[in-house]
């Protein structure tokens, strides 16, 4: 009875101790870590690639693919406009201001053969949550486009309503 009750007292002695290194501090400082991605310099005329980082002015995201066109849309957004089809873009945003939400950052679709246009962004999914600086949103993004432009070659998402900080749709 005494080796049993021993071992009992020794297994609950060990597991309090890994208990009290879990409930331990932090350290007080938190540490300097290197950006996860460089910032791609790019244009509508001169996109960056899908996968590569864009930004400008405080917003940056990163086009992980593209759905040209994206005819599943529809069941989650309703169906597209009479002469557009929805035309959807999956990305990863982040920002550097507080108090936004993705709504406030919600990318832009350009075209390289039509300078005059331009796509809101329309969300599958909840965006009034509020972004913290440097951590990393998951977005799916879709956006109305004329049946004449919507061809992946030419279709470019672009943080915001200047030429810069814009991405290529699809891997080429």
């Amino acid at each position: 009875m005494r080796s049993r009750s021993t071992s009992l007292l020794s297994i609950a002695a060990v597991s309090a101790l890994l208990l009290a290194g879990c409930a331990s501090t932090a350290a007080s400082e938190p540490t300097e870590t290197a950006p996860a991605a460089e910032i791609v310099e790019s244009s509508v005329s001169e996109p960056a690639a899908v996968g590569e980082r864009v930004g400008a002015d405080g917003a940056q995201l990163e086009v992980w693919s593209g759905i040209v066109p994206d005819e599943t849309a529809a069941g989650a957004l309703g169906d597209a406009e009479a002469g557009t089809q929805w035309v959807t873009a999956n990305v990863a945003q982040w920002v550097t201001d507080e108090d936004l939400t993705g709504a406030d950052v919600a990318p832009v679709l350009r075209s390289t053969a039509d300078d005059s246009f331009s796509a809101e962004a329309v969300a599958q999914q909840s965006v009034d949550v509020v972004m913290a600086p440097g951590k990393s949103y998951s977005y799916v993004w879709s956006f109305q486009v004329p049946d004449a432009l919507v061809d992946a070659a030419t279709l470019v998402v672009c943080v915001g309503e200047g030429d810069e900080g814009c991405s290529s749709l699809v891997a080429e």
